[in-house]
């Protein structure tokens, strides 16, 4: 059978103990006041505000704009169902459950040129809470050199790491792994606080905020590559969310104290305070199953603004809803671009849609982590999933989850990880591309890493293809974290379908990976460090093994050709892809927003989610968006406000 390795993982864990942790967990679902589809004959068309996408960031925008003002009411369209009590969401080890159904938007590339025209999967959530719901809930902000970046070379300012950590912490609720169970940050399950592992700095994080972060399962292996980490000179770093991201860590987690995953619509949208609303808070109408085809846009005052948006229902039938306050774009890195072409923002896509405001930058500065990972087949007795897949231990799993949340369910696979600069592990190499004039450092300083090294317990193709081993296996994938590459999205007619009139535009997803040949080369060097990483665990005792795939046999780390050729076939997404709606001053030919994230030319727009991240984070994503809708919703607020008082 042909499956995902990935989702091959999961799916043979789910068979042994997904029924049984349904039977002791699952209460009958009822109707959420507020979460239903789209009824005309009680909805209103009007509101405040009109969320489009009920993703990582719309969700968080929805509560935050509606906690301080009873009078406030705000529509969130999300295309996806909630599935906020699904299991299959819940639990972490699950993670990849979703891909691939009707709660991934299963978005391909177009054969990527510089990658053997190989099609590559461009995972997104298509559910409340958006990618957020079907992520590996790995809690990594990014370096936090990279906000200066934004600020301070981009010219957006308000977004220097001074400014936008209040925004982190705010959203944070962290639980210190030593506190007692009695506290209301302690544990909520029977964990073990481990000391040596369990390490962070909290002056670095929240602990009021409804999004929990925490420690949960650790493999033995996981613990043993940490070591081989420091057995080559790699520091441990104890919180890569404080003073520096750089060095091998354990990761942070979006798992609840509880075990289960903590998305930003289970955070922000969970408490039947916030959805429904009212009392006093404003209300929050969430629509699921809605397709948005367009912004409806207005001249007032010689200006191009938005007063509402089209969409389509599950019934496929058309409405119009009106903002009385703003249009607020939250549909990702993929189809916010799409939305606004289809309004006629950006350049022109097909000949009925008139561009009524062009820029250029719309689709274009699409920018993402591309991995390659290496399989190393270690002892059968090394602590890998591959341990807990017979009888008695899925038994023994299911019982441990459901009884004291812990175990290898509670796991997010990715445990650890490690952040590297070339300096330090390839010097020759950094030195022969300067002294050649071919260096490209995109890394936003000498804080900032331009390598991850991802381990992962398990057989895992980067490509996320061909069968599942029945072997011990564990993978570890090098990520380029700061590509000179660019890629770009564009929006295509679908194909005519039964029962849809209209026109119907899908997005063109070009990531066009290696299209700049540093970051090859960058992969290379990144490889070479990792077999000689490799050295060093065949030795660990939790560890051991050897290269099994692609090995040196086949990909010589001194055969340039063949080494290049492993990599262009072996690549793939890490799901990061951001920049399409980029973030600038209006000098800046490609921006689409300024700093308050407003779109430019058009007034009462904004967008909020990755698509406006002007230069790929070294980390990973989603604790950024839930940061920058944060800020947006303080910046909504005050933008109104002053419009309000300006109006008196």
């Amino acid at each position: 059978m042909n499956k995902d390795s990935f989702k091959a993982v999961a799916t043979a864990a789910a068979a042994g103990f997904g029924l049984a942790a349904i039977a002791i967990h699952a209460s009958q679902r009822k109707a959420k006041t507020g979460r239903e589809s789209w009824n005309s004959k009680i909805d209103s068309f009007e509101y405040d505000f009109v969320i489009v996408g009920g993703g990582t960031a719309g969700c968080v925008l929805a509560a935050r704009l509606t906690e301080q003002d009873p009078s406030v009411s705000v529509l969130v369209l999300e295309a996806g169902e909630d599935m906020d009590k699904s299991w299959n969401i819940k639990v972490p080890l699950f993670l990849a459950q979703a891909y691939g159904t009707k709660h991934d938007w299963c978005l391909k590339s177009t054969p990527q040129a510089h990658a053997n025209n190989r099609i590559i999967k461009q995972v997104r959530g298509k559910i409340l809470g958006g990618s957020s719901s079907i992520n590996g809930m790995m809690y990594t902000r990014g370096p936090n050199e990279d906000y200066d970046y934004w600020a301070n070379e981009l010219g957006n300012p308000g977004w220097s790491y001074e400014e936008v950590l209040p925004y982190f912490k705010k959203s944070e609720r962290f639980h210190d792994p030593a506190l007692p169970a009695d506290h209301p940050l302690g544990p909520r399950t029977s964990r073990v606080f481990r000391p040596e592992y369990d390490t962070f700095d909290l002056e670095y994080h929240g602990t009021e905020g409804p999004w929990q972060v925490t420690f949960h399962h650790l493999f033995k292996s996981a613990e043993g590559f940490m070591r081989a980490n420091e057995a080559i000179g790699v520091r441990r770093n104890l919180d890569p969310n404080g003073e520096s991201i750089l060095g091998v860590c354990r990761v942070q987690t979006t798992i609840q104290a509880d075990g289960t995953r903590s998305s930003s619509s289970r955070a922000f949208l969970g408490d039947p305070k916030v959805v429904p609303g009212g009392g006093n808070r404003g209300t929050v109408r969430i629509v699921t199953k809605a397709h948005v085809e367009k912004i409806l846009l207005e001249k007032r005052n010689g200006v191009q603004t938005a007063v509402g948006v089209v969409f389509r229902d599950e019934r496929n039938v058309l409405h119009k809803v009106h903002a009385k306050r703003e249009v607020l774009l939250c549909a990702g890195v993929f189809h916010t671009p799409i939305i606004l072409l289809t309004s006629g923002i950006g350049h022109a896509i097909h000949e009925s849609i008139q561009v009524v405001q062009p820029l250029p930058g719309v689709g274009q500065n699409l920018s993402d982590h591309v991995g390659c990972g290496i399989i190393f087949q270690p002892p059968p007795d090394c602590h890998t999933i591959r341990t807990h897949l017979s009888l008695k231990e899925l038994v023994k799993a299911v019982y441990n989850y459901a009884h004291r949340g812990t175990g290898p369910l509670s796991s997010h696979i990715t445990e650890t990880v490690t952040f590297l600069r070339l300096e330090d592990i390839a010097p020759d190499f950094v030195a022969r591309e300067k002294a050649a004039g071919t260096w490209q450092d995109r890394a936003s300083g000498p804080n900032a890493p331009h390598i991850e090294l991802m381990y992962c317990p398990s057989y895992f193709k980067s490509s996320m293809e061909g069968n599942l081993p029945s072997d011990t296996f564990y993978t570890i994938t090098p990520v380029v974290l700061n590509p000179v590459s660019r890629g770009s999205v564009n929006a295509t007619v679908r194909q005519s379908v039964k029962g849809q009139d209209g026109l119907w535009f899908d997005p063109v997803i070009d990531p066009n990976i290696y299209s700049d040949p540093f970051d090859m080369r960058v992969m290379k060097e990144a490889i070479r460090f990792l077999r000689k990483l490799g050295k060093h665990m065949e030795t660990e005792p939790d560890l051991g093994g050897k290269e099994w795939y692609p090995t040196e046999a086949v990909a010589s780390s001194d055969n340039d050709e063949a080494l290049e050729a492993f990599i262009r076939e072996g690549s793939a997404s890490f799901f990061h892809a951001c920049g399409t709606c980029k973030m600038g001053p209006i000098t800046d030919p490609m921006a689409v927003v300024d700093h308050r994230l407003r779109v430019h030319g058009v007034d009462r727009l904004r967008v909020v989610d990755t698509s406006v991240i002007p230069k790929v984070i070294a980390g990973h994503t989603c604790a950024a968006v839930v940061m920058i809708a944060e800020k947006a919703a303080d910046m909504i607020r005050e933008d109104n406000t002053k419009a309000s008082a300006k109006e008196e």
